[in-house]
């Protein structure tokens, strides 16, 4: 047999093993915080809130890219509406042919916003001006899950891993998540799953 057909295989192979692990994982955490109650996101989403907005990276940035949360994830819309009068907020929007992201600046939490993609709410093109990505200076970005090596778990289609490709190394990038999506480690493919540079829970900052 060829060598280089031999690797290719060979290739292929822990390519379909990482994304078999992946999936398991991404279902189990899922499960997780989807039982996870209205009290317990309101509770855990503030602790987030407080460590986040006490990274000293996140006070000096005037431009930051957020998420509207999807149910279990993080919500930090309450940090955000009390940080509008003095830092401006863009929101992602998902291109499903290219599975690339759009940044649209937002100035109205209760008015800019219509249902996209995957039941994400997303800001109206319409309504809000599209950003350019050198506008940002930070980027905080949700997940599954998180490891100690601040590497991080999608829904796995990819879009923010080819977002995050495309920064330079001035935009900080911060992962939010609560204490149990953190894991000591996560299956990783070196050429597609990007690194992060700050991932802040509840009683962490890593």
């Amino acid at each position: 047999m060829n060598f280089m057909v031999f690797l290719k295989g060979k290739k292929k192979i822990m390519e379909m093993v990482m994304c078999k692990e992946k999936k398991e994982i991404r279902q189990k955490l899922l499960q997780i915080l989807l039982c996870l109650t209205k009290e317990d996101i309101k509770r855990r989403s503030k602790n987030v809130e407080n460590r986040l907005e006490n990274l000293s990276e996140y006070k000096k940035a005037k431009n930051v890219m957020v998420y509207y949360p999807l149910k279990g994830e993080v919500d930090i819309l309450g940090m955000i509406r009390k940080a509008m009068m003095f830092k401006r907020f863009f929101f992602p929007v998902m291109e499903l042919k290219s599975k690339n992201l759009r940044v649209f600046e937002v100035s109205n939490l209760d008015k800019d916003f219509v249902l996209g993609p995957y039941g994400v709410r997303e800001p109206d093109t319409k309504k809000t001006r599209e950003a350019v990505v050198s506008e940002i200076d930070m980027v905080i970005i949700p997940g599954l899950g998180f490891d100690r090596q601040k590497n991080r778990l999608g829904r796995g289609a990819g879009f923010y891993d080819r977002f995050l490709k495309k920064l330079t190394s001035s935009i900080t990038k911060v992962g939010i998540a609560f204490d149990l999506q953190i894991l000591e480690n996560l299956p990783v493919n070196l050429s597609l799953d990007q690194k992060i540079d700050f991932i802040v829970s509840e009683n962490f900052i890593i």
